[in-house]
């Protein structure tokens, strides 16, 4: 599982990313300490998870929340989890209102952050927080190139792969993804496999 953590809090992000690699078997981190950076970062990696902080303030003035949203638009697929050491209910309705996947309190465990997290991954509904709703004109059946892909991504093929086996480039693979998930209703990867087997697509 890899996470991008972004928080302008040098030393909590050092000791965040200290203490769940060294908890987490197989846990790999990587900070940004701006939006933008965050940004730049998840057009290069292979994220699993964004983690932003809600006091995160861009130079433009874009708070937290809005940078959940600002991720949502650039990277569909990139699961966004809100951080606040806020009181859950505050927390977990500011990050809902953003369309994160979920919330972490910073006041948790390690444990009860790992475990958050390889809940939000498995795409599970523990935290209580539901996708942002779908438009309705997005929902729909996928077109036939998308069951392609989604048929390919259940046999657990990257994008790369995705794309050689279809004759079509990475780029259009992504944009297909994103009209899957938006088609299905589904918040990321994980879960677009269990709303197409739900939906008799796999």
């Amino acid at each position: 599982m890899r996470l991008l953590l972004i928080d302008d809090h040098p030393l909590f992000a050092l000791c965040f990313k200290q203490a769940v690699m060294q908890a987490g078997a197989g846990v790999h981190v990587d900070s940004a300490a701006t939006i933008d950076d965050g940004l730049r970062r998840a057009a290069w990696g292979s994220h699993d998870i964004v983690l932003i902080d809600d006091r995160l303030t861009g130079t433009d003035g874009t708070d937290g929340v809005e940078a959940v949203r600002r991720f949502g638009t650039h990277f569909p697929l990139l699961a966004r989890v809100l951080i606040s050491g806020a009181s859950e209910a505050v927390g977990a309705s500011r990050a809902s209102v953003a369309g994160a996947s979920g919330f972490l309190g910073k006041s948790q465990s390690i444990d009860q952050l790992l475990a958050g997290l390889r809940s939000i991954w498995r795409a599970d509904s523990a935290l209580q927080l539901r996708p942002a709703a779908v438009p309705s004109h997005a929902a729909g059946k996928p077109t036939a190139r998308q069951h392609q892909v989604l048929a390919l991504l259940a046999q657990g093929q990257p994008n790369k792969r995705i794309a050689s086996a279809l004759g079509i480039s990475e780029r259009t693979v992504k944009l297909h993804m994103t009209g899957l998930l938006q088609a299905l209703g589904a918040r990321n990867r994980t879960h677009l496999l269990v709303v197409g087997r739900e939906k008799g697509l796999l």
